[in-house]
């Protein structure tokens, strides 16, 4: 008899999902690059960058919280931020200031739809984990209530 036969087919299943889900977000290609660019000449990328990546760290303690949406989003800014690399290793200056504005774009979004799921996750006990994951959530729920307060402007 296996050690597992005591657990119940929907926790066995649920038990399955979660693990696939983990599995398939480290494997994925938006986590497989780890970090936002933050070394870039335009200080508005280096700030976006800066946010995604606190947000990444919180995610990273708690890769089920990413949404697909956050996938997405993320897997199309690594795309743009490599394409960018390219370009200016290629130093084909026209297509540089295009890139920049649509990794900006992109960076936002990441920003968005992740740093929902990471407030999800800071409220979840994220944020006890370190003394960094306290600060980084803390600055997420900072950064929420600026931005509410920007729409109601």
């Amino acid at each position: 008899m296996s050690q597992f036969s005591s657990f119940s087919f929907p926790y066995r299943c649920r038990l399955l999902s979660v693990l696939l889900l983990g599995a398939f977000c480290l494997a994925s290609p938006a986590w497989a690059g780890g970090a936002a660019r933050t070394d870039d000449d335009d200080p508005a990328v280096n700030a976006k960058g800066v946010v995604v990546n606190n947000i990444l760290a919180v995610l990273r303690v708690s890769p089920n919280s990413a949404g697909r949406q956050c996938l997405k989003t993320l897997d199309e800014m690594h795309k743009v931020q490599k394409q960018l690399d390219d370009e200016e290793t290629a130093q084909r200056s026209f297509d540089v200031g295009l890139l920049r504005d649509v990794l900006e774009s992109d960076m936002e979004s990441v920003i968005a739809s992740c740093g929902r799921d990471a407030r999800t996750s800071c409220e979840g006990g994220a944020a006890g984990q370190n003394a960094r994951l306290g600060r980084i959530c803390s600055q997420l729920f900072e950064l929420d209530s600026e931005d509410q307060g920007d729409d109601l402007q």
